[in-house]
Protein backbone atom coordinates (compact mmCIF):
# COMPACT_ATOMS: atom_id res chain seq x y z
CA UNK A 1 0.00 0.00 0.00
CA UNK A 2 1.21 3.51 -0.92
CA UNK A 3 2.23 6.16 1.40
CA UNK A 4 0.00 8.88 2.22
CA UNK A 5 1.91 11.98 0.69
CA UNK A 6 1.05 14.36 3.59
CA UNK A 7 3.54 13.36 5.92
CA UNK A 8 5.91 16.28 7.44
CA UNK A 9 8.28 16.87 5.05
CA UNK A 10 11.78 15.17 6.79
CA UNK A 11 15.05 16.50 7.39
CA UNK A 12 17.31 14.68 4.78
CA UNK A 13 20.65 14.42 3.47
CA UNK A 14 21.67 15.10 -0.23
CA UNK A 15 24.43 12.14 -0.95
CA UNK A 16 26.34 13.59 -3.38
CA UNK A 17 26.88 17.22 -1.84
CA UNK A 18 26.58 16.19 2.06
CA UNK A 19 24.08 18.82 2.19
CA UNK A 20 20.65 19.16 4.32
CA UNK A 21 17.80 19.60 2.02
CA UNK A 22 14.04 19.15 2.42
CA UNK A 23 11.79 18.18 -0.06
CA UNK A 24 8.33 20.65 0.39
CA UNK A 25 6.02 20.64 -3.02
CA UNK A 26 8.17 18.20 -4.56
CA UNK A 27 10.73 21.01 -4.77
CA UNK A 28 14.17 19.90 -2.61
CA UNK A 29 15.14 23.07 -0.46
CA UNK A 30 19.20 22.94 0.40
CA UNK A 31 19.73 24.11 4.45
CA UNK A 32 23.69 23.77 4.35
CA UNK A 33 26.16 20.88 5.93
CA UNK A 34 24.20 18.26 7.13
CA UNK A 35 23.85 18.11 10.56
CA UNK A 36 24.80 21.63 11.49
CA UNK A 37 23.39 23.65 13.88
CA UNK A 38 22.56 26.16 10.76
CA UNK A 39 20.80 23.01 8.59
CA UNK A 40 18.73 22.35 11.38
CA UNK A 41 17.26 25.41 12.38
CA UNK A 42 16.53 26.41 8.78
CA UNK A 43 14.61 22.94 8.64
CA UNK A 44 12.75 24.08 11.82
CA UNK A 45 11.96 27.51 10.45
CA UNK A 46 10.54 26.02 7.01
CA UNK A 47 8.23 23.15 9.16
CA UNK A 48 7.37 26.03 11.15
CA UNK A 49 6.00 28.32 8.23
CA UNK A 50 4.85 24.86 6.12
CA UNK A 51 2.02 24.34 9.09
CA UNK A 52 1.64 28.22 9.89
CA UNK A 53 0.30 28.88 6.33
CA UNK A 54 -2.47 25.96 6.80
CA UNK A 55 -0.54 23.80 5.36
CA UNK A 56 -1.19 20.94 7.53
CA UNK A 57 -5.37 20.37 7.85
CA UNK A 58 -4.43 16.75 6.47
CA UNK A 59 -1.71 15.49 8.53
CA UNK A 60 -2.37 12.30 9.27
CA UNK A 61 0.12 9.59 10.94
CA UNK A 62 0.48 6.35 8.26
CA UNK A 63 -0.49 3.14 9.49
CA UNK A 64 1.45 1.81 11.84
CA UNK A 65 3.94 4.68 11.96
CA UNK A 66 4.31 6.45 15.41
CA UNK A 67 3.30 10.13 15.51
CA UNK A 68 6.53 12.40 15.31
CA UNK A 69 6.74 15.36 17.58
CA UNK A 70 6.85 17.52 14.10
CA UNK A 71 3.47 16.16 13.74
CA UNK A 72 2.49 16.70 17.01
CA UNK A 73 3.08 20.42 16.87
CA UNK A 74 1.52 20.77 13.69
CA UNK A 75 -1.88 19.14 15.00
CA UNK A 76 -1.27 21.43 18.00
CA UNK A 77 -1.06 24.56 15.89
CA UNK A 78 -4.52 23.49 13.96
CA UNK A 79 -5.92 23.63 17.12
CA UNK A 80 -4.00 26.91 18.60
CA UNK A 81 -5.40 28.96 15.41
CA UNK A 82 -8.93 28.72 16.63
CA UNK A 83 -8.38 28.42 20.08
CA UNK A 84 -5.39 31.66 20.57
CA UNK A 85 -7.64 34.06 18.50
CA UNK A 86 -9.51 37.02 20.62
CA UNK A 87 -11.58 39.32 18.16
CA UNK A 88 -10.06 38.19 15.18
CA UNK A 89 -6.98 38.00 15.70
CA UNK A 90 -4.41 35.86 17.28
CA UNK A 91 -2.95 36.42 20.68
CA UNK A 92 0.42 37.06 21.78
CA UNK A 93 -0.08 32.98 23.06
CA UNK A 94 0.62 32.43 19.49
CA UNK A 95 3.20 33.90 18.82
CA UNK A 96 5.04 32.78 22.44
CA UNK A 97 4.05 29.03 21.69
CA UNK A 98 5.73 29.37 18.26
CA UNK A 99 8.79 30.28 20.14
CA UNK A 100 8.34 27.36 21.83
CA UNK A 101 8.21 24.92 19.62
CA UNK A 102 11.72 26.10 17.25
CA UNK A 103 13.74 24.24 19.68
CA UNK A 104 11.77 21.50 20.09
CA UNK A 105 11.20 20.44 16.52
CA UNK A 106 14.96 21.48 15.44
CA UNK A 107 16.31 18.77 18.26
CA UNK A 108 13.85 16.33 18.32
CA UNK A 109 11.42 16.72 15.30
CA UNK A 110 11.28 13.40 14.57
CA UNK A 111 11.32 11.52 17.63
CA UNK A 112 7.96 9.89 18.69
CA UNK A 113 6.32 12.17 20.43
CA UNK A 114 5.50 8.90 22.88
CA UNK A 115 9.16 8.83 23.58
CA UNK A 116 9.73 12.39 24.95
CA UNK A 117 10.65 12.80 28.23
CA UNK A 118 12.06 15.11 31.41
CA UNK A 119 15.61 14.85 29.98
CA UNK A 120 14.52 15.92 26.55
CA UNK A 121 12.81 18.83 27.98
CA UNK A 122 15.67 20.14 30.30
CA UNK A 123 17.77 19.70 27.01
CA UNK A 124 15.00 21.70 24.87
CA UNK A 125 15.28 24.22 27.80
CA UNK A 126 19.02 24.15 28.01
CA UNK A 127 18.96 25.32 24.31
CA UNK A 128 16.81 28.11 24.84
CA UNK A 129 19.40 29.15 27.61
CA UNK A 130 22.31 28.88 25.61
CA UNK A 131 21.09 30.59 22.47
CA UNK A 132 19.29 33.88 24.35
CA UNK A 133 17.69 35.99 22.38
CA UNK A 134 18.29 36.37 18.54
CA UNK A 135 18.36 40.32 18.04
CA UNK A 136 20.87 41.36 20.48
CA UNK A 137 22.52 38.00 22.23
CA UNK A 138 21.85 39.00 25.57
CA UNK A 139 20.35 36.44 27.97
CA UNK A 140 16.84 35.22 27.83
CA UNK A 141 14.83 35.80 31.72
CA UNK A 142 14.29 33.43 33.73
CA UNK A 143 10.81 33.98 34.06
CA UNK A 144 10.61 33.93 30.25
CA UNK A 145 12.40 30.35 30.02
CA UNK A 146 10.24 28.90 32.57
CA UNK A 147 7.28 30.07 30.63
CA UNK A 148 8.35 28.99 27.12
CA UNK A 149 8.83 25.62 28.93
CA UNK A 150 5.39 25.57 29.99
CA UNK A 151 3.89 26.09 26.69
CA UNK A 152 5.51 22.64 25.50
CA UNK A 153 4.45 20.93 28.51
CA UNK A 154 0.97 22.34 27.61
CA UNK A 155 1.37 20.85 23.69
CA UNK A 156 1.12 16.95 25.42
CA UNK A 157 -1.20 18.34 27.51
CA UNK A 158 -3.51 18.67 24.88
CA UNK A 159 -2.16 15.77 23.46
CA UNK A 160 -3.12 13.29 26.12
CA UNK A 161 -6.32 15.11 25.59
CA UNK A 162 -6.34 14.10 22.43
CA UNK A 163 -5.80 10.79 22.92
CA UNK A 164 -2.41 10.94 21.15
CA UNK A 165 -0.09 10.54 23.71
CA UNK A 166 -0.36 8.15 26.89
CA UNK A 167 -0.81 10.36 30.00
CA UNK A 168 1.95 9.31 31.49
CA UNK A 169 3.97 11.56 29.21
CA UNK A 170 2.61 14.75 30.69
CA UNK A 171 3.04 13.14 33.83
CA UNK A 172 6.79 12.79 33.52
CA UNK A 173 7.06 16.22 32.35
CA UNK A 174 5.57 17.56 34.98
CA UNK A 175 7.75 16.35 37.37
CA UNK A 176 10.57 19.22 35.68
CA UNK A 177 10.93 21.68 38.30
CA UNK A 178 11.13 25.26 37.39
CA UNK A 179 14.38 27.29 36.76
CA UNK A 180 14.43 28.58 40.02
CA UNK A 181 15.62 32.28 41.31
CA UNK A 182 19.97 31.97 41.93
CA UNK A 183 20.17 28.59 40.65
CA UNK A 184 20.84 29.25 37.13
CA UNK A 185 23.40 32.11 36.19
CA UNK A 186 23.61 31.71 32.31
CA UNK A 187 19.40 33.42 32.55
CA UNK A 188 18.62 36.92 34.22
CA UNK A 189 16.60 37.91 36.65
CA UNK A 190 13.39 39.88 35.06
CA UNK A 191 13.41 43.92 36.85
CA UNK A 192 10.60 44.90 38.28
CA UNK A 193 8.41 47.65 36.38
CA UNK A 194 8.72 50.74 37.74
CA UNK A 195 6.32 53.86 37.70
CA UNK A 196 7.57 56.31 34.92
CA UNK A 197 9.52 59.36 36.07
CA UNK A 198 7.52 62.51 36.48
CA UNK A 199 9.66 64.56 34.35
CA UNK A 200 9.52 61.96 31.84
CA UNK A 201 6.02 62.27 31.62
CA UNK A 202 5.30 65.75 31.21
CA UNK A 203 7.95 66.51 27.73
CA UNK A 204 6.26 63.87 26.12
CA UNK A 205 2.66 65.35 26.58
CA UNK A 206 4.05 68.16 24.95
CA UNK A 207 5.22 66.38 21.86
CA UNK A 208 2.17 63.62 21.13
CA UNK A 209 -1.19 64.65 19.50
CA UNK A 210 -4.22 65.20 21.73
CA UNK A 211 -5.42 61.94 21.32
CA UNK A 212 -2.54 60.50 22.08
CA UNK A 213 -2.20 62.62 25.41
CA UNK A 214 -5.79 61.68 26.89
CA UNK A 215 -5.04 58.33 26.49
CA UNK A 216 -1.65 59.22 28.82
CA UNK A 217 -3.62 61.48 31.51
CA UNK A 218 -5.96 58.49 31.82
CA UNK A 219 -4.51 56.09 32.67
CA UNK A 220 -2.45 58.06 35.23
CA UNK A 221 -5.56 58.51 36.71
CA UNK A 222 -7.68 55.42 36.08
CA UNK A 223 -4.71 52.89 35.92
CA UNK A 224 -6.59 51.41 32.96
CA UNK A 225 -4.21 48.95 30.62
CA UNK A 226 -3.55 50.15 27.40
CA UNK A 227 -5.23 47.86 25.09
CA UNK A 228 -8.76 49.38 27.41
CA UNK A 229 -7.96 53.14 26.75
CA UNK A 230 -7.26 52.34 23.13
CA UNK A 231 -11.25 50.58 22.43
CA UNK A 232 -12.92 53.44 24.56
CA UNK A 233 -16.30 53.97 22.88
CA UNK A 234 -19.23 56.56 24.22
CA UNK A 235 -21.74 53.29 23.83
CA UNK A 236 -19.09 51.43 26.25
CA UNK A 237 -19.57 54.80 29.26
CA UNK A 238 -22.32 55.36 31.36
CA UNK A 239 -22.57 58.56 32.02
CA UNK A 240 -25.89 58.66 34.22
CA UNK A 241 -24.62 59.23 37.52
CA UNK A 242 -22.07 61.84 39.11
CA UNK A 243 -19.56 58.95 38.07
CA UNK A 244 -18.81 57.73 34.64
CA UNK A 245 -18.72 54.04 34.49
CA UNK A 246 -16.32 52.44 31.36
CA UNK A 247 -16.88 48.87 30.87
CA UNK A 248 -14.21 48.24 27.97
CA UNK A 249 -16.04 45.95 25.24
CA UNK A 250 -12.63 43.39 25.61
CA UNK A 251 -10.24 43.29 28.33
CA UNK A 252 -7.45 40.83 29.58
CA UNK A 253 -9.46 38.45 32.07
CA UNK A 254 -12.57 38.52 30.18
CA UNK A 255 -12.42 35.03 29.44
CA UNK A 256 -12.22 34.02 33.10
CA UNK A 257 -15.68 35.78 32.99
CA UNK A 258 -14.66 38.72 35.11
CA UNK A 259 -16.50 42.17 35.08
CA UNK A 260 -14.27 44.86 34.43
CA UNK A 261 -15.80 48.37 35.77
CA UNK A 262 -13.54 51.83 35.07
CA UNK A 263 -14.81 54.35 37.28
CA UNK A 264 -13.88 57.53 35.74
CA UNK A 265 -14.28 60.88 38.06
CA UNK A 266 -14.49 64.76 37.26
CA UNK A 267 -11.17 65.10 35.79
CA UNK A 268 -11.48 62.26 33.49
CA UNK A 269 -14.65 62.61 32.39
CA UNK A 270 -12.84 66.13 31.33
CA UNK A 271 -10.20 64.82 29.44
CA UNK A 272 -12.79 62.76 27.05
CA UNK A 273 -15.57 65.02 27.11
CA UNK A 274 -14.12 66.52 23.95
CA UNK A 275 -14.16 63.10 22.27
CA UNK A 276 -17.81 61.59 22.48
CA UNK A 277 -19.46 63.78 20.48
CA UNK A 278 -19.91 61.09 17.59
CA UNK A 279 -21.34 57.69 17.07
CA UNK A 280 -21.67 55.54 20.06
CA UNK A 281 -19.86 53.01 18.38
CA UNK A 282 -16.86 55.13 17.22
CA UNK A 283 -13.69 54.95 18.65
CA UNK A 284 -12.72 58.05 20.81
CA UNK A 285 -8.98 58.15 19.75
CA UNK A 286 -9.05 57.26 16.05
CA UNK A 287 -5.02 57.21 14.57
CA UNK A 288 -7.38 58.30 10.81
CA UNK A 289 -7.68 61.57 12.63
CA UNK A 290 -4.42 62.16 13.73
CA UNK A 291 -3.63 61.14 9.82
CA UNK A 292 -5.65 63.72 8.48
CA UNK A 293 -4.31 66.56 10.72
CA UNK A 294 -0.89 65.45 10.15
CA UNK A 295 -1.25 65.84 6.39
CA UNK A 296 -2.57 68.89 6.71
CA UNK A 297 -0.72 70.45 8.59
CA UNK A 298 2.30 69.90 6.61
CA UNK A 299 0.13 71.12 3.59
CA UNK A 300 -0.18 74.33 4.61
CA UNK A 301 3.44 74.21 6.26
CA UNK A 302 2.29 74.85 10.19
CA UNK A 303 4.82 72.57 11.29
CA UNK A 304 3.42 73.49 15.08
CA UNK A 305 2.51 70.44 16.79
CA UNK A 306 2.99 68.70 14.31
CA UNK A 307 5.41 65.40 14.66
CA UNK A 308 7.97 65.53 12.38
CA UNK A 309 9.18 62.38 10.97
CA UNK A 310 12.42 61.09 11.41
CA UNK A 311 15.12 61.23 9.03
CA UNK A 312 15.01 57.86 7.03
CA UNK A 313 11.87 56.61 8.03
CA UNK A 314 9.36 56.15 5.15
CA UNK A 315 6.26 58.20 5.26
CA UNK A 316 2.98 56.37 5.99
CA UNK A 317 1.57 54.16 2.97
CA UNK A 318 -1.01 52.13 4.51
CA UNK A 319 -4.15 53.78 6.46
CA UNK A 320 -4.68 53.41 9.83
CA UNK A 321 -7.02 51.61 11.77
CA UNK A 322 -10.07 53.04 13.64
CA UNK A 323 -8.35 53.20 16.95
CA UNK A 324 -5.08 52.67 18.10
CA UNK A 325 -3.95 49.14 19.85
CA UNK A 326 -1.16 48.30 22.14
CA UNK A 327 1.35 48.48 19.46
CA UNK A 328 0.53 51.71 17.95
CA UNK A 329 0.12 53.48 20.86
CA UNK A 330 3.25 52.53 22.47
CA UNK A 331 5.12 53.50 18.99
CA UNK A 332 3.55 57.14 18.80
CA UNK A 333 5.04 57.81 22.43
CA UNK A 334 8.48 55.91 21.88
CA UNK A 335 8.47 58.25 19.29
CA UNK A 336 7.45 60.99 21.41
CA UNK A 337 9.98 60.08 24.11
CA UNK A 338 12.70 60.46 20.94
CA UNK A 339 11.54 63.90 20.40
CA UNK A 340 11.38 65.04 23.90
CA UNK A 341 15.14 63.78 24.66
CA UNK A 342 13.76 61.86 27.52
CA UNK A 343 14.43 57.67 28.12
CA UNK A 344 12.19 55.44 26.72
CA UNK A 345 9.06 54.07 28.49
CA UNK A 346 5.96 52.64 27.35
CA UNK A 347 2.31 53.35 28.14
CA UNK A 348 2.06 50.19 30.49
CA UNK A 349 4.32 51.43 32.73
CA UNK A 350 1.37 53.98 33.62
CA UNK A 351 -0.65 51.66 35.42
CA UNK A 352 1.89 51.31 38.09
CA UNK A 353 2.07 55.66 38.57
CA UNK A 354 -1.35 54.83 39.21
CA UNK A 355 -1.29 52.21 41.60
CA UNK A 356 1.62 53.45 43.81
CA UNK A 357 -0.26 56.93 43.76
CA UNK A 358 -3.37 55.06 44.91
CA UNK A 359 -1.29 53.04 47.57
CA UNK A 360 -0.01 55.97 49.05
CA UNK A 361 -2.93 57.75 49.49
CA UNK A 362 -5.19 54.27 50.23
CA UNK A 363 -3.47 51.87 51.18
CA UNK A 364 -2.21 49.04 49.04
CA UNK A 365 -5.97 47.09 48.98
CA UNK A 366 -7.11 50.44 47.54
CA UNK A 367 -4.29 49.70 44.73
CA UNK A 368 -5.48 46.87 44.42
CA UNK A 369 -8.83 47.63 44.02
CA UNK A 370 -8.45 49.94 41.37
CA UNK A 371 -5.88 48.35 39.20
CA UNK A 372 -8.78 45.46 38.43
CA UNK A 373 -6.65 42.82 40.99
CA UNK A 374 -9.58 42.31 42.53
CA UNK A 375 -13.13 40.90 41.14
CA UNK A 376 -15.81 42.82 41.29
CA UNK A 377 -18.40 40.94 40.28
CA UNK A 378 -21.58 40.40 41.98
CA UNK A 379 -21.25 37.05 42.95
CA UNK A 380 -18.72 38.29 45.69
CA UNK A 381 -19.18 38.52 48.98
CA UNK A 382 -18.18 42.08 49.24
CA UNK A 383 -18.40 43.01 46.23
CA UNK A 384 -21.08 46.11 46.90
CA UNK A 385 -18.56 47.23 49.54
CA UNK A 386 -15.58 47.04 47.61
CA UNK A 387 -17.17 49.06 45.24
CA UNK A 388 -17.94 51.49 47.57
CA UNK A 389 -14.97 52.19 48.16
CA UNK A 390 -13.69 52.46 44.40
CA UNK A 391 -16.22 55.20 44.22
CA UNK A 392 -14.69 57.00 46.94
CA UNK A 393 -11.35 56.80 45.71
CA UNK A 394 -12.25 57.97 42.15
CA UNK A 395 -13.99 60.80 43.34
CA UNK A 396 -10.79 61.88 45.15
CA UNK A 397 -8.19 60.95 42.44
CA UNK A 398 -10.21 61.23 38.94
Amino acid sequence: MARPRNRIPSYLRHQRSGQARVRIHGRDIYLGRFGSPESKEAYARLIAEHFANGESESVTVPGGEKLTIAALVVKYDDFAKSYYVKNGHPTDERYAIKAAVGPLVNLYGSTPADEFGPKRLKAIRQEMVSRGRKRDGHALSRKYVNYRTACIVRIFRWAVEEELVPAAVYQSLKAVVSLQKGRVSAVRESKPVKPVPEEHIRPVLEEVWPQVGAMIRLQLLTGMRPDEATIMRPCDIDRRGDLWVYRPSSHKTEHHNVEKAVFLGPRAQEIIEPWLDREPTAYLFNPREVREAVLASRRTGDAQGSPRRPRGRQPMTRLPRDHYDDETYCQAVERACERAGVPKWTPGRLRHNAGTYVRKMFGAEAAQLVLGHRNLSTTEIYAEKDRKRYEEIARAIG
